[in-house]
């Protein structure tokens, strides 16, 4: 019987992901506990989870075949990586703290994680996040939740990981132990929102949600949590605050408090106003940075627009050289102006621009100085700090030369430039530690001599101990589940199982070898990851070159790639409109000789439009090609604006034409934007944004086009339940209505969304991401079971993706290691492993590739 993939085990190639499998089971029982907000993509006239597990009835007498098992989901290539060195991982910091002996990086890294830096060993852990932007998981082990655009994280009293969920409008809890935290009950590793209505928009933007954006959040000495919410820009009606979640029922900062409730401390007004009176009613830049707590409970605020720092008082006394009242605000370093000045004198006559502030163990103030390129010191006594003499109450350059750039690593940290200069933060060990945001490292200036992060230093220079330099891109030669991927769109597998990825974000093609060796020019290791075309920066050269030197414009959401029967890797290079292609071997390929490991331009001039048909297809020109396929007889298949083409590979008659070898050719569309043709000649049809493409087994090309799957016949016969004519075009699945999923009915009544791709598996089912349904979708070929599932001839039906979406309208991430019907996805490319039968789906938003099939294989 055919289930849709190969079920002879000993010939399945292991999955990097499967020596985890009882950690994916366990993740998945959570999973599928939680209960989400309805989605708002359409109800499924008949819901995948109601489709019987097996063909085989109940019955069934002994001896009869074992039901085929469900699908299972499991990432197979990205996530947030680590545990690894974190000098290895791509990061982009937002925010540093110390707390105990690790770092508490607030990372940027596809809408928020929070990673930790062990202080003695240099190894880097995720405690929280999944790396995709969105807001899910409360009241859910943090590993498993959506964080967006987090940019700070601190440890309490208690040990619970305090996060402030910057465009979520939120700040959160990791409870460090099961008991009641901030007035509520909380469970061991799970995260909650302490403060913060939330925000639809998933955005800052006031016009749109709450005047609440907390961009710092740290305990203070009570157990309060203390937030700095920064304002709207271009409204001053809607200014920053410093505000203050009791952590207990008292009185704090002057006023009386109940736990769980919060209270605005610092700011009435917009702009630069209040020195020496109420911190109520001070007027704050409408951008503050980070907030921070001293030895006295004074709260110590980077309030950047004003480019000032300033203290609000916690109770009476002299601080930092100023007698100051309890509840007042004053300030104690800046004179409002941004540029570089003081150095050696008063810090209140510095002038300085302030991205960060931390307080040393010696109480004196750290400053990042991000615009002039400097970490500063104010000292709070007379004394030696940082390798240099030091007076009470002036401000000293102890980090950076004033350019922006990277520099210096290994050397005096005088001498080293940085570029866009963030948050600063001192470790257990007294070092100095800047998150050097543009460089997307996090870097040290050593306290001492000794071993610090795993590495040898010397006092008073700098040296990196997290961060790769970029923010996006990692993993190269190493396991696929620790690499990192930004926005794959497209996937594809040849016959041994090798993989290969359109990684768009990062501006780079990817390959997963099934086995050591040598390809495209470069030696690898069995199911490692390596690049094999692009170097991340985005543009259009190389050809004839080296692949990895090349630049390439990947954009648009859906770019496709493939395997051509040679084994090379053919690329959709969409901005740069041009299909290029890697050469596995040195040969003759598409009309031109190649070099093993070389990039080479197959079709396209570079320039929009849609002339050039019938001639050399590198003189042609395309309309913003988006699809590929290689049908079987090694032509490319490519899909633009309203055009299917074909670029011949060898000289013959293909789809009732007369085709020259490197020409190009329309195969279908008439080059009119609409719906209509079906029925007849595909060339004279109207076709509108066509997207997917792929080739089933009788070579009828099959099209993603309209809200439909439209199939071009290669040979007059039946297909797909429709008497087809060869040459001419025909709908097999959608558009039906967006209000019905219509899954467990025809295809052809399905409801399917834009852009789909689409893909043939070996018992020649069609295969579609449902992008708009969030769902793998399988239009049955024959009556029998696929996918654990019992399938009716024509009918359609969802094998994977649960369409639980958010505000955001991206599918909630979740369900790796369990049935993938009720994983959430956001799927834009899907392709067919023909090693295994397995569906691997290219999971665009949430930075993955996706594999689904049987479980325990």
């Amino acid at each position: 019987m055919i289930t849709g993939w190969t079920t002879d085990r000993g010939k399945r190639r292991a999955h990097p992901s499967a020596t985890r499998g009882a950690v994916w089971v366990a993740l998945a029982t959570a999973l599928a506990l939680i209960a989400f907000p309805a989605s708002a993509a359409p109800a499924s006239a008949a819901p995948a989870s109601a489709a019987p597990a097996s063909a085989a009835p109940a019955s069934a007498s002994p001896g009869a075949a074992e039901a085929p098992p469900a699908p299972v989901i499991s990432t197979i290539v990205g996530g947030v990586e680590g545990p690894a060195p974190a000098t290895d991982v791509a990061i982009n910091p937002c925010s540093v703290k110390s707390a105990g002996t690790q770092l508490y990086i607030a990372d940027l890294y596809n809408g928020g994680v929070i990673r930790a830096v062990n202080e003695q060993t240099g190894q880097l852990t995720t405690p929280a996040g999944v790396g995709v932007a969105g807001f899910h998981g409360d009241r859910h082990p943090a590993t498993e939740a959506e964080l967006n655009q987090a940019c700070s994280a601190a440890i309490d009293q208690a040990g619970n990981l305090i996060i402030a969920d910057t465009a979520n409008n939120r700040v959160r809890v990791v409870a460090a132990s099961t008991g009641t935290f901030y007035g509520q009950a909380m469970d061991k590793g799970d995260i909650y929102t302490v403060a913060g209505p939330g925000n639809a928009a998933g955005t800052c933007d006031f016009d749109n949600g709450p005047t609440f954006c907390p961009v710092d959040a740290e305990p203070d000495h009570a157990g309060n949590l203390v937030i700095a919410d920064t304002g709207e820009a271009d409204d001053f009606t809607k200014p920053a605050h410093v505000r203050v979640v009791a952590g207990s029922t008292g009185r704090f900062y002057g006023r009386p408090m109940t736990v769980g409730d919060m209270y605005i401390v610092a700011g009435g007004s917009a702009g630069f106003s209040g020195d020496g009176g109420p911190a109520v009613k001070a007027g704050l830049g409408v951008e503050i940075g980070p907030v921070r707590v001293d030895a006295a409970g004074n709260l110590v605020l980077a309030d950047s627009d004003a480019n000032r720092v300033r203290v609000v008082a916690v109770a009476s006394g002299t601080f930092y050289g100023q007698a100051m009242t309890a509840g007042d605000i004053y300030t104690v370093a800046g004179d409002g102006t941004a540029a570089y000045s003081g150095d050696g004198g008063p810090a209140i006559d510095a002038g300085i621009t302030v991205a960060g502030v931390a307080i040393d163990s010696s109480g004196n103030l750290v400053i990042a100085d991000g615009g002039n390129g400097r970490v500063r010191v104010v000292a709070v006594k007379t004394g030696t700090f940082y390798g240099r003499a030091m007076n009470k109450g002036d401000i000293y350059t102890v980090a950076g030369n004033g350019t922006q750039g990277f520099s210096g690593d290994g050397g005096p940290a005088l001498k080293a430039a940085f570029r866009n200069l963030g948050a600063v933060a001192v470790d257990s060990s007294g070092n100095l530690v800047a998150a050097d945001a543009s460089n997307f490292r996090i870097r040290v200036v050593a306290a001492r001599t000794g071993t610090f992060y795993g590495q040898a230093m010397k006092a008073g220079d700098i040296y990196t101990v997290a961060g790769n330099g970029n923010s996006g891109f990692s993993g190269d030669g190493g396991p696929p589940t620790t690499a990192s991927l930004a926005y794959p769109a497209g996937v594809a597998a040849d016959p041994a199982g090798d993989i290969v990825i359109n990684d768009q974000g990062n501006q780079r093609v990817q390959f997963v070898a099934t086995k050591a060796g040598t390809f495209y020019g470069q030696a690898m290791q069995k199911g490692d990851i390596y690049t094999v075309a692009g170097h991340g920066i985005q543009g259009f050269s190389g050809d004839g070159g080296p692949a990895t030197l090349a630049k390439l414009s990947l954009g648009g959401g859906i770019d496709d790639v493939a395997f051509d029967a040679a084994g090379n890797v053919v690329l959709v290079d969409a901005f740069n409109m041009r299909v290029r292609v890697v050469a596995a071997t040195t040969g003759t390929f598409y009309g031109r000789a190649m070099t093993e490991g070389d990039i080479y331009n197959v079709a396209g001039n570079g320039k929009v439009g849609m002339s050039g048909v019938g001639g050399l297809a590198t003189k042609a020109e395309f309309d913003f090609p988006v699809g590929l396929a290689v049908d079987r007889a090694g032509n490319l298949i490519v899909t633009s604006f309203d055009l299917v083409q074909a670029v011949a590979a060898s000289t013959g008659t293909f789809y009732g034409q007369a085709m020259k070898a490197g020409h190009i050719y329309t195969v279908a569309g008439n080059g009119t934007e609409g719906f209509s043709g079906d029925g007849g000649p595909a060339t004279e049809a109207e076709l509108r944004l066509p997207s997917g493409v792929a080739v089933d087994q009788a070579g009828n090309l099959l099209i993603s086009d309209n809200d439909r799957v439209r199939v071009i016949a290669a040979k007059t016969s039946m297909f797909y339940g429709q008497a087809m004519k060869k040459g001419d075009i025909y709908t097999v699945a959608g558009p039906g209505t967006a209000t019905v999923l219509g899954d467990g009915g025809p295809a052809t009544a399905g409801w399917l969304g834009e852009f789909d791709q689409v893909a043939v598996d070996g018992a020649g089912n069609l295969i579609i991401a449902d992008t708009e349904a969030y769902r793998i979708r399988v239009a049955a070929a024959t009556t029998d079971t696929f996918y654990g599932q019992a399938m009716t001839k024509g009918d359609i039906y969802t094998v994977a993706g649960n369409g639980q979406h958010g505000n955001s309208g991206n599918a909630f991430f979740s369900g790796d290691g369990g049935p993938a019907a009720k994983a959430g996805l956001n799927t834009v490319g899907v392709a067919v492993d023909p090693a295994d039968g397995d569906l691997l789906v290219a999971d665009f938003p949430d930075h993955r590739i996706r594999s689904i099939g049987p479980s325990g294989q």
